[in-house]
């Protein structure tokens, strides 16, 4: 298997009717088969896009096909009795949520000629493994995540469902602990704190998740962290939040629900933030952060209080 292995597309016969149903929505115009998810402007017979807010419907391009279903955050007034639309909050993420669930194919477990797995029984169905990774004997791996390449993951730790890890990205590395003995002598103690990852997170490439000393270090469901990112031993972040490239989050800190670090932000260690809180590029946060605010700065100031 090639290395950076991520998506299959299929074509199934799926009817708009029942895109509809998994997206608990009504389908407004005829049913027929969609078996072709494309972009606004790339439609064909029997595809599928997304309209975004503002956006101007292709009239001319629909005149030239049949069955092209519409998902849109608006009515829309058909143009053709061989057009239909989905009405949905969000079209991009219904698009998303509907592509994933009808047109990609996971194979079963796939792993690179070049890389190490050292249980392979531990690893869940559909997980795919690019070119020279290490995947140490303590390590689980939930369904369908899909791990690149050059990626070493060690100690003990437990990745959920539908998980992706990017290029370069270390796991159970050890902690940068160091405490003073009675003689002035920086001692490092063992590092053997467990790593829980939660389902649909992201990390990306260049990334560091360090084990603690003995407590876990946890990243709940959904969250996103982006390339070049290093997160302390012992920290937990809560789910929903996006952590963007070149953020530093020291050990011990607490991030949680629903948070932005934006790039470049700089957590001082045994820090907590509450959920609902945006900190602005470059910002350096030495105290805790209340909920339901954004902040900016070095250090760190409020900026104001979200309505």
């Amino acid at each position: 298997m090639g290395g950076g292995v991520m998506y299959k597309l299929k074509s199934p016969d799926v009817y708009a009717s029942e895109i509809a149903g998994f997206l608990n929505s009504l389908l407004q115009g005829p049913d027929f088969v969609v078996n072709n998810p494309t972009s606004l402007r790339d439609i064909s017979d029997n595809s599928f896009f997304y309209i975004d807010k503002g956006a101007d419907l292709p009239s001319e391009l629909l005149r030239k096909h049949k069955n092209v279903l519409i998902l849109s955050s608006k009515k829309i007034d058909l143009p053709e009795n061989t057009i239909s639309y989905i009405e949905t909050k969000s079209p991009r993420s219904a698009f998303m949520k509907t592509v994933n669930e009808f047109y990609i194919e996971f194979d079963s477990v796939a792993i690179a000629e070049s890389s190490t797995v050292h249980r392979q029984d531990l690893l869940g169905r559909g997980v795919s493994v690019g070119e020279h990774t290490v995947i140490g004997p303590e390590v689980s791996v939930g369904n369908y995540t899909k791990v690149l390449n050059n990626v070493v993951i060690s100690g003990r730790v437990k990745i959920g469902n539908h998980c992706l890890i990017k290029d370069n990205t270390t796991i159970g590395s050890e902690g940068f602990d160091f405490e003073c003995d009675e003689d002035g002598i920086l001692v490092h103690g063992p590092q053997i704190g467990e790593i829980v990852i939660g389902s649909n997170v992201w990390i990306g490439a260049n990334t560091s998740i360090e084990k603690s000393f003995v407590d876990k270090t946890i990243i709940q469901d959904n969250v996103k962290i982006d390339d070049l990112v290093q997160i302390g031993g012992s920290s937990s972040i809560h789910k929903n939040t996006m952590i963007t490239a070149g953020v530093i989050v020291s050990r011990n800190v607490t991030v949680g629900e629903n948070c932005l670090l934006s790039p470049n932000v700089s957590v001082r260690d045994s820090i907590q933030i509450g959920n609902d809180v945006t900190i602005g590029i470059g910002s350096v946060v030495v105290k805790d952060m209340p909920e339901g605010a954004v902040y900016v700065g070095n250090p760190a100031r409020l900026l104001r209080k979200n309505k």
